[in-house]
């Protein structure tokens, strides 16, 4: 895979300046697995947008960078600005480009970035001819099967011995995520539908029992739900020690689980625990109330500069100074100031990366790409004397389409955040519609609900019928539970 995407960037950039604007109709470049090589293996930045779109990323970004290398893809480089041109390499590119002894050009364009690294490494220096082409990549694919079929059934055993015990919640936790992220990486997590469906059946008889009263738990010995975050690192921590509440956007506990391994590698010591989002899983609700450290508001607007606020209000409240705090976001500058005693740095990276994966291989190997460089940020903090506590706001779920929304039933949702594919929160001044739409919803759906809002219990999403997607605002085991760990 390394070599293919050596080739990839040798073909996109030029020595001479940071910046290549790209044609590529194949859009081998959109694929997030193929952006996230390219950025951890050659430090390109890849970037998809309209010529308006890229315009502003050169203006607000590009210029601000000193040292980032970027490509822009773009569907025409025809019209573009000069300044941008007298800037940049214009070029083209296409997966053909990469492989000039095959000869069926269309058949590259179906191949998976996967089935394309098999291929590469299977043709060598070889001219392959259309029909030696098609049986190769027949062969491929034929041995592919076989090595998924064999690998589903060892976690199908796997899952099938694990007693869902959420009496001993953490250890479930555990061996029920660690498997997720085997299965994932492994690309056979599609196959195992009927063991997945287990467990989360399994687990929503837990939340419906216990969840709704972690909420106003004692946050005494650890945080059960995530707006006991702050309270509890208020009672362990005097104001003189030095703790980084790190937020990783969008990652469940078994991605977590990917991302200790590099950590493990690292020499980390790693007390790992787990805590649950706020429902409906969505970051304006559950992120909101990590910041609060209370029960989310429906009025708040979600903005990095609302956190702010927020993790200021709550450190000053309980008497440190301002000049103890700071709030870092992805896209600020990664700088401590001195005197700083509680740190929060979000990062909403995987998050965007969980929203462009197209099933739950994608978002693992995105995950495992993403977590060596990650562990870099994190080493930053720990050399600094920082405690680091990380934790998320929210996990996902590889979810169905069922029916999308009626334009009727959108009228009386309330308005900020009100919406989702596995997520809806009602107007409670329309209690007949309310019902009257939890009703129709139920008719596909197996829905939690509560007071003004539901949540998606199973593998369905309001969306069209059929389409497959990765997303979050449900009640699903992998959306619920997060990590809260200290580093």
């Amino acid at each position: 895979m390394q070599r293919l995407i050596q080739k990839i960037a040798e073909r996109i950039t030029a020595e001479y300046t940071r910046l290549s604007i790209v044609s590529n109709p194949d859009g081998v470049l959109t694929n997030p697995v193929v952006q996230s090589h390219l950025l951890s293996e050659c430090g390109l930045n890849v970037v998809v947008g309209s010529q308006l779109q890229l315009r502003i990323h050169y203006e607000l970004i590009y210029k601000a960078s000193e040292n980032d290398r970027f490509v822009y893809v773009c569907p025409n480089t025809d019209t573009l600005l000069p300044d941008m041109v007298q800037e940049a390499r214009i070029t083209d590119f296409g997966i053909g480009q990469l492989f000039p002894l095959f000869a069926d050009k269309n058949l590259l364009q179906q191949l998976s970035f996967e089935e394309l690294v098999m291929l590469s490494h299977k043709m060598g220096t070889r001219r392959i001819n259309m029909a030696e082409g098609k049986r190769m990549v027949e062969d491929i694919r034929n041995e592919e099967n076989e090595k998924r079929k064999h690998s589903a059934e060892h976690y199908r055993q796997k899952l099938q011995s694990v007693a869902l015990d959420w009496g001993m919640m953490g250890q479930t936790v555990k061996a029920v995520s660690d498997i997720i992220a085997e299965a994932a990486l492994a690309g056979v997590y599609d196959q195992l539908t009927e063991e997945w469906t287990r467990v989360n059946e399994s687990f929503q008889g837990w939340l419906d029992s216990n969840y709704f009263a972690l909420q106003n738990s004692n946050p005494l010995l650890r945080p059960a739900c995530v707006n006991s975050i702050l309270p509890h690192l208020a009672d362990k921590f005097g104001s003189g020690d030095k703790i980084a509440l790190v937020v990783v956007d969008g990652l469940a506990f078994w991605q977590w689980c990917i991302l200790a391994r590099y950590l493990q590698k690292n020499h980390y010591t790693i007390k790992e625990d787990f805590t649950t989002a706020w429902l409906p899983t969505i970051t304006m609700l559950s992120r909101q109330a990590i910041f609060r450290g209370d029960r989310p508001q429906m009025d708040y607007k979600q903005s990095p500069e609302a956190e702010r606020r927020l993790w200021h209000d709550f450190w000053q409240q309980v008497g440190m100074s301002s000049y103890e705090l700071q709030y870092l976001y992805d896209n600020e500058e990664f700088a401590i100031n001195e005197g700083v005693n509680r740190l929060s740095y979000v990062t909403v990276e995987m998050d965007h990366k969980m929203h462009a994966s197209r099933d739950m291989r994608d978002l693992a190997v995105l995950t495992d790409v993403w977590a060596p460089r990650f562990c870099e940020q994190l080493k930053v903090l720990k050399n600094m004397g920082f405690t680091i506590y990380l934790t998320s706001d929210h996990g996902s779920t590889a979810a169905t389409g069922q029916r999308p929304l009626t334009q009727v039933e959108k009228v009386f949702l309330y308005k900020d955040g009100s919406r989702g594919k596995r997520h809806l929160i009602y107007n409670s001044n329309h209690a007949d519609e309310q019902r009257r739409l939890y009703d129709s919803a139920s008719e596909s759906m197996k829905l939690l609900k509560r007071d003004n809002w539901l949540a998606v219990r199973d593998f369905g999403a309001f969306e069209r019928s059929g389409v497959s997607l990765i997303t979050h605002g449900g009640c699903s085991f992998t959306e619920v539970v997060v990590p809260f760990v200290q580093l």
